[in-house]
């Protein structure tokens, strides 16, 4: 049986961008999800022990809220970098258009001044 090749963390169509791929967002949305995680834990495990859960059920319901606040924290953290890197793009392409006019602008007025030279 033949083994296929595995695909790269940053393998997205030419007309999309991965989040994977982008090193701030990925180290971001992962410092995100990690903090999240133990703030959910250490919340819902406080709050159960000061209700009078028994300490292995307020533990349980604290690694529960944990989970649920990293699965929280991720979907948002994907929703906030999605619109940052396409707003990120878009301020790129800008100043691609912008460069380009300007580079036009000189090459008019470099060759209206060689005309009026001539």
């Amino acid at each position: 049986m033949a083994k296929k090749a595995a695909k790269g963390e940053g393998d997205a169509p030419a007309d999309q961008v991965a989040l994977v791929a982008h090193p701030r967002a990925s180290r971001s949305i992962r410092r995100l999800r990690a903090r999240a995680g133990l703030l959910g834990l250490v919340i819902v495990t406080f709050l159960s022990l000061r209700a009078g859960v028994p300490a292995f059920d307020a533990v349980l319901r604290g690694l529960l809220g944990g989970i649920a606040a990293q699965f929280v924290a991720w979907g948002a953290g994907v929703m906030v970098w999605r619109q940052l890197v396409l707003g990120e793009i878009i301020a790129y392409r800008d100043a691609q258009f912008e460069a380009a006019r300007a580079r036009t602008e000189a090459t008019e007025r470099a060759a209206s001044a060689a005309a009026a030279r001539n």
